[in-house]
Parts: structure tokens; C-alpha cells; sequence
């Protein structure tokens, strides 16, 4: 979600920049600190977009499959949610996506206001330019930008006396040789995309002061201390455009400072060595990480057998429910196995909220992402009925025959004044579906599979629910609630990434075997 990122952004900038602020700001090694706060802002945009995928292989041994169809009379499945399928209307709002249009829209503002800024800049120059040599552009008193560097133009005020030219020249001629103006629009970019950030305009006015603190050194150099001092006080203007580099700008303080304080020891670079524990730090704290759990069966045969190669065998599901023998090729059409898998709810359709804020159709899209990868690594095809947050009607989640088998993916929610759901995994199916059968070979294999797991509950027994989805599927169709997110310690379990992808093996460890019959 671009929100959380940004947010990690925002987070990793604030870390670093405390550092330049507390320790090194005030020290005279101007192109490390420029060094340091290029390569800390780029790092404060890439740590959070990393991903550090682990392997871990699990040897799973068999368990014995639940050979009877077991069904429990409590507990019950949520309700279908079909205001545009009997015509009621629903209001309410999502304000994920709210804030995210409100976000887009005020960065495509700032982005404007920059072109704009750069336009202006440019029509000055048409209006009021009086000579021009190389890249030098003079410009008459009427010009509001002048004694500035734009890019790799440097902008004179023509009535400046010839002595003080050639200072302005000299300065501005830094920032045109360091190539500062790309600092500068990164920094504009920057603050763009984290308008929301205070920390962030803090940065981007420190690596303007080192700016003009790498032009005054080099300055000074050649040049009179006093007389260039005076001059930075005569000519200096309110800053109000951060795309050029203007020679002097209010507030003067740290520049005079600077231009006279002693250099620095060498041996204080070491400070820049506290970096290094900081950014892991941060790489600690905000690198995504995802664990991808392999399991292995007990026997090596199987091994093999788990990669389910894509093809199955065409089976009318309604005039009969035998079992087909998947080895006699010759006597049927070969079709693609595929896994229709639906992330519960979405868009207007929220659902639960856990006790943390979480959303129920957020957890289950993460879910089905998640078994979807997992899936790929086998070679099973998966086709998700959603891949993002939208609201579907429950008739438009339906597979299409040719699919293999449809599972739909919940979080169980306590709800007001109904009895409080089951704390684990559940496995419904319908009785009215007219392929319950087939539908019960699914589920209990699933079942049998889902026993393995630890650190959360199973329900041993299938639940039986008239919903929709489960009533009118043409297909093998169940529901799986993955855990109730209203239960403290079945949230904790569900939110770990690992956890889900070893639920996800388990689910299509089912499938797999359920494939492997014919179905």
C-alpha cells in the first residue's frame, strides 16, 4: 500500500536527518555533508521498497485424510453481502482510497507548482535579458530573478559594479561546475511526493545552505573575506524560488558563520562512521520480508508429483458423481487445471474490522496474493477474482465450468449481539449445491491438510452454509474462513506472512490431491 510506504519514507528521513542535524551540520566537510544527504535521501526512498525473501523447506508427513464427511451444527459463515442484486444501496465510504486520491491530487499540485516556478523563471529571462555571453545572461533592475544560477545559466543584475560582477560570477559559477541544480530538483521531487512530511523541507533547505556554503568557500578563496561578507549583505533578497541557486538570501547567519569559522579536523570525520548503525537500523526496521516455506513430502515420488502438471480430464460435475480414472487419457479431453480463488468482500463492502483497525477484504486480498504466489512456484494456475480493492456482486465472483474448483477466502468477525465465531480455520461448503459431493471431496481434503498446521485452531469438521457463492457454483466450491481477526491471538497468527504462505501450501496440498482424482 503507497500509503504505508510513504509513511516508512517519511520515517527513514526523519532517522537520518536528526543525524546530519545533531553531527554533522555544523562541521566544515561540505561535499560529504552533500555526499551524505543525496545518498541518505535516496536510501530513505529504497529501503522501504526492498523485499528480503527467505526459503525455509518443511518436510510435511502424511496424515491419514478424513475418509467420512463430518459436518458441526455451530457456528455460522458470514452474510452475503448483495445490495445490487436486490436493489438496496450502501454508503458507506472507503477512506483508504479517499486518502489516497486526496494525496495524488495535492502531489500533482506540487508537481504543477514546480513547472509553474521553472515557467516563470523562463519568461523573466525572455523579458528582461539585456546581454547574454556563453552562459552568462545579463538582466535589466526589473528583473525579479537575478544574481542566480538556473540550471547552467548564471543570471547577473547589470548594475552591479564591475568588482562586485565578478564575485557573483564567481559564486554562481560553483554551483554551475558542482552541477548543483540536480540536488536541487531531486530535493523539489522529493518534497513532491512527501508534501506531507515537515522533515523533509528541513532536508531540502539543508542541501541548499551547503550549497552556498561550497560557493563561499571557494569564493573566499581568491577573494576578500570582509568585502565578499559585506556584499552577501547588500544583495541579499527573501528566498522565494527553490529552482534557482540565488547568491544571497535570507537568513545570512550560518553562511557568515561558516565563511569564517576554522576548518575542521580530519579527525572528525569519524563522526560519519554513526551512519553505518543507523541505516541498519532502519534497514532493520522497515525492509519487508517474505519467507517462503517448501514442503516437502515424506516421499521422494511425491516430490515430483507436487509440481501438478497443468492438465486434467473434462468431467460433466452434474450427471454423476463418480470418480474418473485420471490414467486412462485415451478416454477423455484433457483440459487446463485451474484454481479460482476469491478474496472475500471489497470496495464499499468492508466487512469486519479487527480490534488493530485492519480490514477483513484487505486481509483476504493479501491472502489470495499470497496463495497465488505460492501456487506459481507449483505451476498451478490460480485466476483471483480481484486484484485490488473493488467491490464485486457475488454473481460476478461465480467461475466460470471449465475451472477445476473455486475457493473463496474470509476472516471470521464477531459481530454485535451474534454469537462469538470460532477462534481458527474453518472449511464451509453448501448442501444445497447440487455437486455437494464433489464439493465435500474438496473441502475434507483441504481438511485433512489444514490438521497440520500449529499455533492455531482447526475445525475437524465441515460447516455447512447457505450462501450464495457456495449454493450456485457450477464448480467444487468452498469457503474458508482463516481465522477470527476480532481474537488477539489469532490475529497475532494471521498477520505473519510465513503463516499464511504455510496455510496457502496446506489449502493446495488439498487441491492438488482433490486434482489428482479425476476431478
Amino acid at each position: 500500500m503507497i500509503l504505508i510506504y510513504l509513511l516508512k519514507v517519511s520515517a527513514c528521513t526523519a532517522a537520518f536527518y536528526a543525524v546530519y542535524h545533531l553531527l554533522l551540520a555544523k562541521l566544515t566537510f561540505f561535499n560529504l555533508n552533500r555526499i551524505y544527504l543525496l545518498v541518505m535521501l535516496v536510501l530513505s526512498f529504497s529501503i522501504p521498497a526492498l523485499t528480503i525473501e527467505s526459503r525455509r523447506e518443511v518436510v510435511a508427513s502424511d496424515q491419514v485424510s478424513l475418509t467420512k464427511v463430518v459436518y458441526n451444527n455451530d457456528g455460522a459463515a458470514e452474510k452475503d453481502f448483495q445490495d445490487d442484486e436486490i436493489g438496496t444501496s450502501n454508503n458507506n465510504t472507503d477512506w483508504n482510497q479517499m486518502f489516497e486520491y486526496a494525496y495524488y491530487s495535492i502531489l500533482a499540485l506540487f508537481i504543477l507548482r514546480m513547472l509553474f516556478m521553472m515557467g516563470f523563471v523562463k519568461r523573466e529571462l525572455r523579458k528582461h535579458v539585456v546581454d547574454q555571453t556563453g552562459p552568462i545572461l545579463l538582466v535589466n533592475a526589473k528583473s525579479v530573478v537575478k544574481n542566480c544560477t538556473f540550471f547552467n545559466h548564471i543570471i547577473i543584475d547589470s548594475a552591479l559594479p564591475p568588482e562586485e560582477r565578478d564575485l557573483v560570477v564567481k559564486h554562481e559559477s560553483i554551483h554551475v561546475q558542482q552541477m548543483h541544480a540536480f540536488d536541487k530538483t531531486l530535493a523539489n521531487l522529493a518534497a513532491a511526493v512527501l508534501w506531507f512530511n515537515p522533515v523533509i523541507y528541513l532536508w531540502r533547505n539543508a542541501i541548499d545552505h551547503n550549497h552556498e556554503f561550497l560557493a563561499d568557500r571557494e569564493t573566499s578563496k581568491t577573494a576578500d573575506k570582509k568585502i565578499y561578507a559585506s556584499l552577501l549583505l547588500n544583495l541579499a533578497m527573501p528566498s522565494k524560488n527553490f529552482v534557482t541557486n540565488s547568491f544571497s538570501k535570507q537568513p545570512l547567519k550560518s553562511r557568515i558563520m561558516m565563511l569564517y569559522k576554522k576548518p575542521n579536523s580530519k579527525l572528525q570525520k569519524l563522526a560519519y562512521f554513526l551512519i553505518v548503525p543507523v541505516v541498519l537500523v532502519c534497514s532493520l526496521a522497515f525492509i519487508n520480508r517474505k519467507e517462503t516455506i517448501i514442503t516437502k513430502p515424506v516421499e521422494a515420488a511425491k516430490s515430483k508429483t507436487d509440481g501438478l502438471k497443468n492438465e486434467a480430464f473434462e468431467v460433466n460435475y452434474f450427471k454423476n458423481g463418480i470418480v474418473l480414472n485420471p490414467n486412462a487419457k485415451s478416454a477423455f479431453k484433457a483440459v487446463e487445471i485451474t484454481l479460482v480463488v476469491d478474496a472475500g468482500h471489497g470496495g464499499k463492502d468492508e466487512a469486519g474490522i479487527a480490534f488493530n483497525g485492519q480490514r477483513e477484504k484487505d486481509l483476504n486480498l493479501n491472502a489470495v496474493k499470497i496463495l497465488k504466489e505460492e501456487a506459481a512456484k507449483r505451476g498451478i494456475k490460480v485466476i483471483l477474482t480481484r486484484n485490488n480493492d473493488q467491490y464485486l456482486t457475488l454473481r460476478d465472483r461465480l467461475p466460470k465450468e471449465s475451472a477445476t474448483a473455486f475457493i473463496s477466502i474470509h476472516h471470521n468477525a464477531a459481530e454485535k449481539d451474534a454469537k462469538a465465531p470460532f477462534n481458527g480455520i474453518e472449511v464451509y461448503v453448501s448442501k444445497l449445491n447440487s455437486n455437494i459431493k464433489v464439493a465435500e471431496e474438496l473441502g475434507t481434503g483441504i481438511l485433512s491438510k489444514l490438521n497440520q498446521l500449529d499455533g492455531i485452531e482447526v475445525k475437524n469438521s465441515l460447516n455447512d452454509a447457505n450462501l450464495f457463492l457456495l449454493r450456485e457454483s457450477k464448480v467444487p466450491a468452498v469457503l474458508i474462513e482463516l481465522g477470527n481477526i476480532s481474537n488477539e491471538k489469532s490475529l497475532d497468527y494471521i498477520k505473519e506472512e510465513k503463516n499464511i504462505r504455510r496455510i496457502s501450501n496446506l489449502i493446495l496440498d488439498g487441491f492438488v490431491a482433490f486434482s489428482k482424482r479425476g476431478c
